[in-house]
């Protein structure tokens, strides 16, 4: 699976076959707008994910999960980017057309919003409300660029008729300098930074029972505290990369914040967003086997 794209990924899920593979004997529906009978707070059935490169990597799992009756979409997500540029806008290079967090929830319509956003500067520069990455910035000013544009675009949301989540983000692998490098004049980043989880916390603290965070992601692919981990103990889907009892989530190395790269972290992510959104249970092993082979997931 390619991760390491800058484009766009312009595709989105209706109704198709790769779905009816997840359930194997259930049916299909490109409805976005069904509810839960008998309940005061029915389950969101569509979700918009907003993300950067962790969002690339994990958008075909995503989209191939998708429990059967949901719609999912993965167009605004881009390697790099921070909420700044889908707050503001950008010119999408492959078409030339200007895109931007407006754009595309008015054309998607989900009922969930989904944020996941690792801790990049940003692609735009100052003059769109991210932090200047070309040269030494702080933490807390990051976090002020990201509150403004999440707040002005999960309000945005809120008044379409979504609820909004935001997924704390894989952590960061420790084994890689964070922040600004004095003697090399580089910035290492923040992106998974441990106080960035909290930050989404009490971020969603701030809309109760609107916006909400979400620990799923980056627990998914670490532990449930957020740790750092390499590898995970294998699932029975995991056969073909299990090693030791072990299979390989995150890139590892000189890499602060991705995924592996095949793909066996983004199912895991996958599975845990969409059962923390929608309300459904995780797919059968052979389910999953089957929907993420038709695009070589974790093969």
């Amino acid at each position: 699976m390619r991760t390491s794209s800058p484009l766009l990924v312009r595709r989105r899920l209706a109704t198709m076959a790769a779905v009816c593979l997840v359930v194997l004997a259930a049916g299909c529906s490109s409805s976005s707008s069904g509810t839960s009978g008998g309940t005061s707070s029915p389950r969101p059935r569509s979700l918009m994910l907003v993300g950067d490169s962790v969002g690339v990597q994990s958008a075909e799992a995503l989209l191939h999960l998708a429990p059967p009756g949901t719609t999912v979409t993965v167009d605004a997500v881009l390697g790099g980017s921070a909420p700044c540029d889908w707050h503001h806008g950008f010119v999408e290079r492959a078409t030339g057309k200007r895109v931007s967090f407006t754009s595309v929830f008015d054309q998607a319509k989900p009922e969930a919003v989904v944020f996941l956003f690792t801790g990049n500067p940003g692609l735009s520069g100052p003059s769109a409300g991210c932090v200047d990455a070309n040269g030494p910035y702080s933490l807390d000013q990051l976090l002020a660029t990201y509150k403004t544009a999440l707040s002005a675009m999960a309000d945005q949301a809120v008044a379409g008729g979504a609820q909004v989540y935001f997924e704390a983000p894989p952590p960061r692998n420790p084994a890689v300098p964070v922040g600004w490098e004095t003697a090399e004049s580089i910035h290492g980043g923040y992106q998974g930074a441990p106080q960035i989880a909290p930050f989404y916390d009490e971020l969603a603290a701030e809309r109760p029972g609107q916006w909400h965070y979400d620990p799923s992601a980056g627990a998914a692919v670490s532990t449930s505290t957020l740790t750092w981990r390499l590898t995970l103990s294998c699932a029975a889907w995991t056969t073909r990369r299990c090693e030791g009892g072990q299979v390989q989530v995150r890139t590892g190395g000189s890499d602060a914040v991705h995924l592996d790269e095949h793909g066996c972290g983004a199912i895991f992510l996958a599975l845990a967003v969409e059962h923390h959104v929608f309300g459904t249970p995780e797919p059968s092993s052979q389910s999953i086997e089957t929907a993420t082979k038709s695009y070589g997931g974790c093969q």
